[in-house]
């Protein structure tokens, strides 16, 4: 496998710009917003915000996940497995990380029933993720590099090469430089990078 492929392997998709969505059934209106979000706490922190803003609201049910691991749901008063449930399948139906998805419900006078509220969670939130804007992105692993100006141009192929991120560069006595690596080229990097510097570039992982 090349280093194109491997590079490849660390993408996965996340939502650059969230939709809102607004569905009607049978009087109940069903307002789903969908929002990037870095991590749990970012996620925990963007619930509560839309809750409070639309406390009069008669549920704020959401999902979220931020990896294949980290994940949450809320049927927030509703019967249980009736909403947050249906909101992370459709979330997790797009293969989206980092994603949060909140519908909102104001009651229309007339109950649902477990069905039909499965069905109208779950499509308030799909409809919202489909009108979403999707990116790749890439997992990254970060690092600085210290190093003498005479190695400025092979270290700047090294990482043309590896398809690294070079964030930022500092020019002082020596030369400094924050590169962010494909995740599973870090090693091959690592290794590539002391061979050609002759282990004379230090390395300092953030």
């Amino acid at each position: 496998m090349n280093k194109e492929q491997d590079s490849t392997r660390d993408e996965y998709p996340v939502v650059k710009e969230g939709a809102v969505v607004e569905i009607k059934v049978k009087g109940s209106r069903f307002i789903a917003r969908v929002l990037p979000v870095a991590d749990r706490q970012n996620a925990e922190k963007r619930y509560e915000e839309i809750r409070k803003q639309f406390y009069k609201a008669t549920h704020n049910c959401m999902a979220y996940r931020i990896d294949q691991n980290i994940f949450r749901y809320s049927d927030d008063g509703e019967p249980s497995g009736t909403a947050g449930q249906p909101i992370l399948q459709a979330i997790d139906g797009t293969g989206v990380l980092e994603t949060l998805c909140v519908v909102t419900r104001y009651f229309g006078g007339t109950k649902l029933g477990t069905g039909g509220l499965i069905r109208a969670y779950g499509e308030a939130a799909r409809l919202a993720l489909e009108r979403s804007v999707i990116v790749k992105k890439t997992r990254r692993k970060q690092m600085r590099i210290q190093f003498k100006y005479e190695l400025e141009s092979p270290i700047r192929r090294l990482i043309e090469c590896f398809h690294a991120r070079l964030d930022e560069s500092v020019y002082g006595e020596e030369i400094t430089m924050d590169v962010s690596v494909p995740e599973s080229l870090h090693e091959r990097f690592v290794a590539a990078l002391t061979e050609t510097t002759n282990s004379q570039a230090k390395l300092i992982f953030k």
